[in-house]
Parts: structure tokens; C-alpha cells; sequence
């Protein structure tokens, strides 16, 4: 039986592909918005994952967790919005 740290690092492969494939999910004529948000998720979800079970954030104090989640949000939130400046 594989331990949990495979499955999470098999996820992670998942969404790490998923990711990658951005380009052929923006070929396929979706809206270049649900693409976006699409890789923001995934990485929000990866970001997560990495922090709470790899960095092992998920036995420590409250705080100490919802900080690199807060600064994961707040780059996730800036990428976001570099995404809808108009190009000059």
C-alpha cells in the first residue's frame, strides 16, 4: 500500500501536467480568463500541498500556516491582476 506522501506527490504530478498543458487548453478556444484561473487554481492547490504536507506546516501553530498561505494568495492575487493590465 503506498504511504500518503505518494499520493500527494502523484497529485501534485497531475496538476503540475495539467498546468503544463495550458497552452493546448488555450488552443482549444477557451476563454484566455478560464485558463488563467485554471493555472492559478492548480498552483493555489500545489502551493497548499507542498506547505502543508512537505514542509510538514500542517503540525505547526495556526499562524504560522495561514502566513505562507496569505503570501501565497497575495502572489496568486498579483499574477492575477498583471493578467488583466492592458498591454501597452
Amino acid at each position: 500500500m503506498m504511504k500518503s506522501a505518494t499520493w500527494i506527490w502523484l497529485l501534485l504530478l497531475a496538476l503540475t501536467a495539467l498546468t503544463a498543458q495550458s497552452a493546448v487548453l488555450a488552443g482549444a478556444r477557451l476563454p484566455a480568463g478560464a485558463v488563467a484561473a485554471l493555472v492559478l487554481l492548480a498552483t493555489l492547490a500545489k502551493g497548499w500541498l507542498v506547505a502543508d504536507r512537505f514542509m510538514a506546516l500542517r503540525h505547526v501553530a495556526s499562524a504560522w500556516r495561514w502566513a505562507v498561505f496569505g503570501w501565497l494568495l497575495l502572489v496568486l492575487a498579483l499574477i492575477a491582476f498583471a493578467f488583466h493590465l492592458p498591454s501597452t
